[in-house]
């Protein structure tokens, strides 16, 4: 029927899905270890993206839109093009199921989160590891950074929310009340600098 989509390719359930930056291209991930790119209009299967060796969880994009970053149980995340069909960087330290992953608003770094309680930034010019983040008492499930570059918010499964200050790897604010695994964090758009 008109005005219904079916983007039908992965062989698994779909864990995530992100829209680009121009809202013309939608990435998704699935349990058959890859990500796959979607145009919005066409609504076909563009470009399968291969590489991680288990299921891949999470996709961000940069704000340029032209790269992108996944997630997997293999403990890696990985950032990729989209004119490019392997990765161009393999971010590895985590020791154990990387679940989540976000962009820095500067496209320079990307944030992770794992089942091993850990939060990582990492260059993605340098493939490295510049900041960890210890202090969570249970699997890390969700990231965000803020608008301003400055803050890292992380969730967990015992519900509890944590804000970093980026530059300093420093726990702000332990923020509880949730009664359960928290699944999703964000930052408003007109704050999230730490000031208030």
């Amino acid at each position: 029927a008109p005005g219904q989509y079916g983007m039908v390719g992965h062989g698994g359930p779909v864990y995530s899905t992100a829209i680009s930056p121009d809202n013309r291209f939608v990435l998704s991930t699935s349990e058959d270890k890859t990500a796959r790119l979607w145009c919005v209009n066409s609504q076909r299967n563009l470009v399968t993206y291969r590489g991680h060796n288990y299921p891949v969880w999470d996709a961000a994009w940069s704000a340029l839109g032209h790269f992108f970053v996944t997630c997997s149980h293999d403990r890696t995340a990985r950032l990729w093009s989209t004119d490019h069909i392997y990765p161009l960087r393999i971010f590895a330290g985590h020791l154990s199921s990387v679940d989540t992953v976000s962009f820095h608003p500067n496209c320079n770094y990307v944030a992770t989160g794992s089942c091993d309680r850990t939060c990582r930034l990492w260059d993605i010019t340098m493939g490295e590891c510049v900041r960890l983040f210890k202090g969570h008492r249970a699997p890390v499930t969700t990231t965000a950074i803020s608008g301003c570059g400055k803050l890292l918010a992380s969730g967990a499964d015992n519900g509890e929310v944590l804000v970093w200050d980026l530059a300093t790897s420093k726990c702000l604010y332990i923020l509880n009340g949730h009664a359960g695994a928290v699944h999703s964090v964000d930052f408003s758009a007109s704050g999230g600098d730490g000031s208030s």
